[in-house]
Formats: structure tokens, C-alpha cells, sequence
């Protein structure tokens, strides 16, 4: 199974790279923020990468890439349950060379296995999707990715977005990771599907059907 402590170390190092760029990078007139929000649909789409078995997994870790007219590149990083969550967490990195995005790629697919191109508007589906299934189970997206869609395009879902299996064998598993309010996702769980509508796993070696 996916990393999730993996991830939540790259996410901490993607913030931190955040706040020097805004301190130390005086080239932009406006900030990272305010040009995602207002100028990053404008942009053409770079690249669509997505972990080879997020299938399998039910953990979609996808990195959606835009470029900039100076050739620079926007990348967001979409954090995906489809089993339960939606969007857990999400990130970007803003106006970087390409060969420190193809360097960034390198070390995210060393620590989270293989990543492959993915289609755009199956990513689309699979974000949007996800939010919508989780959406149902009481579950919001993560607050970050009130900045990060706007490196998505909404119109780019298609028909495919009924065909993806959301939540496990017909119910939604919730797997603990990182940070996680366990007690506060089971209760949410419970209130709303019910009793014995759902799935947990909060350990590698354990597995729990609620009654």
C-alpha cells in the first residue's frame, strides 16, 4: 500500500520551499496564490502523472503540470482517496525550471514507486469524482485544495467519471493515515452510511467490517 508518511515528509518540504520562495523572490508581481488563482487556467496543460497502481491501492497520488509563457513550470499535487476521503491533501510548486520539475519527478517516483502519464481528463475524474463520493459520506476536500484547483479545469470531466469504482467492494474503507482524526472519520462514518455500511483499516495488519 501506498506511503502516506512518505507523502505528508514531501508535502512538509513542498511548504517550506513555499515560504522562502515567497520571502526571497521579488521577479513576480503578484504572489504564487494570486497568480494561480487568476492566471494558471490560462495556461497550457504540461504534464499528467499518476501512480501506476492507485487502482489497486485506492490511493490516487497525481501531479498535474502547467507551463508558463517564460517556459517555467506550475505543478499541483493531488493526494487521492478514492476509497473514502477524497482529496486528502494537495500542493504546488509555482514557477520552476524544467529541469528542477523533471528533478522533482525523479524524487517523488523514488519514494512513492512508479508514477506513468495519465490522461487529463481521467485525472479530472478521478479528483472530482473522489470529492463527490466523499462529498456523499459527510467528507470535505483538504483546505489546501481551495488554491490547487485552480490548476485543474472542471470542464475537462467526461463520461469515464461513472466508470471509476469509488469506495471498496460497494462501501466506502477508510485507511488511517498520518494526522488523521480516526475517531472523528468513524463517528462521521456512522452517522451518516450507518452501521456495518462501511470498512477500516487503522493498522497494516488489521482490517475491520463495522457492525
Amino acid at each position: 500500500m501506498i506511503s502516506l508518511v512518505g507523502i505528508r515528509k514531501l508535502f512538509s518540504l513542498l511548504r517550506v520551499e513555499k515560504q522562502l520562495l515567497l520571502m526571497s523572490d521579488h521577479a513576480h508581481s503578484i504572489s504564487p496564490e494570486v497568480y494561480i488563482r487568476t492566471k494558471c487556467r490560462q495556461l497550457p496543460f504540461f504534464e499528467c502523472l499518476i501512480n501506476e497502481r492507485w487502482t489497486f491501492e485506492g490511493m490516487a497520488s497525481l501531479l498535474i503540470s502547467r507551463r508558463m509563457p517564460s517556459g517555467k513550470i506550475i505543478v499541483g499535487f493531488y493526494l487521492v482517496d478514492i476509497y473514502c476521503l477524497g482529496v486528502k491533501d494537495s500542493g504546488f510548486k509555482f514557477a520552476i525550471e524544467q529541469y528542477e520539475y523533471r528533478d522533482f519527478i525523479s524524487h517523488f517516483s523514488a519514494n512513492e514507486r512508479i508514477i506513468i502519464p495519465c490522461d487529463l481528463s481521467l485525472a479530472h475524474d478521478i479528483i472530482y469524482g473522489a470529492i463527490d463520493y466523499a462529498d456523499e459520506l459527510g467528507f470535505k476536500p483538504h483546505p489546501s485544495f481551495a488554491l490547487t484547483e485552480y490548476i485543474l479545469d472542471p470542464d475537462l470531466i467526461d463520461i469515464r467519471i461513472d466508470e471509476i469504482e469509488f469506495g471498496h467492494n460497494g462501501k466506502p474503507l477508510y485507511t488511517k493515515g498520518p494526522g488523521d482524526n480516526s475517531a472523528k472519520i468513524l463517528a462521521t462514518l456512522r452517522r451518516v452510511v450507518g452501521e456495518g455500511n462501511f470498512e477500516y483499516i487503522l493498522d497494516a495488519d488489521d482490517f475491520y467490517e463495522d457492525e
